[in-house]
């Protein structure tokens, strides 16, 4: 994406604030159903945030940012992915400046050219956590943070690809990775 806008967006900007676009990104992230994947993920070891020097035992985030809000695992790439929202979640955010690694630069008002609006699609975390739960009590314990990972990379892979059957060969590598993800594919079922 540039950093120029044409006059016809700019026209379209809609101004905002820091606080406004974390609070936009945690309605949406909660429309999703995100916090059902972390009850299962962060007491088996995948909590993203380990080390994060804002992170309070027992109190969880002591300064949530933009980079943070924004930042997918990869059990939230993928359901985002399959349920068709991956795009549109990072058009948005690519549009918020000062991102960075744990902390930002964000300024507290700018302007962006569309916004997030909750979905309602929490019976697909749900079921994905379901199956979460089930298979990683068949599973060694590093079973979680590999598929985490291996979900993320082929999804980042897919994305930047522009070639058609890579796409195809990648998305059946997924597939056979979540093939024991029986209540998820049948959730996915309701989305069409």
């Amino acid at each position: 994406m540039s950093g120029l806008w044409t006059w016809e967006q700019k026209e379209l900007a809609r101004p905002t604030t820091k606080q406004e676009v974390i609070k936009a990104g945690l309605a949406y992230l909660e429309g999703v159903g995100a916090d059902l994947i972390c009850k299962v993920c962060i007491p088996s070891g995948g909590s993203c945030c380990l080390s994060c020097p804002f992170l309070s035992d027992g109190v969880g985030c002591g300064q949530r940012n933009t980079s943070c809000t924004a930042w997918l695992c990869g059990f939230l790439k993928y359901i985002y992915y399959e349920a068709g929202l991956l795009r549109e979640w990072e058009d948005f955010w690519e549009q918020v400046p000062g991102q960075q690694f744990r902390y930002d630069t964000t300024p507290r008002h700018f302007a962006v050219r569309g916004w997030l609006e909750p979905p309602k699609l929490r019976f697909l975390s749900a079921a994905f956590a379901d199956d979460l739960q089930r298979l990683r009590q068949e599973r060694p314990a590093s079973w979680l943070v590999e598929l985490k990972g291996k979900l993320d990379w082929h999804i980042d892979e897919i994305l930047d690809s522009t070639n058609p059957k890579f796409v195809k060969k990648t998305e059946a590598k997924l597939y056979r990775l979540t093939s024991d993800f029986e209540q998820f594919h049948r959730a996915k079922t309701q989305l069409n």
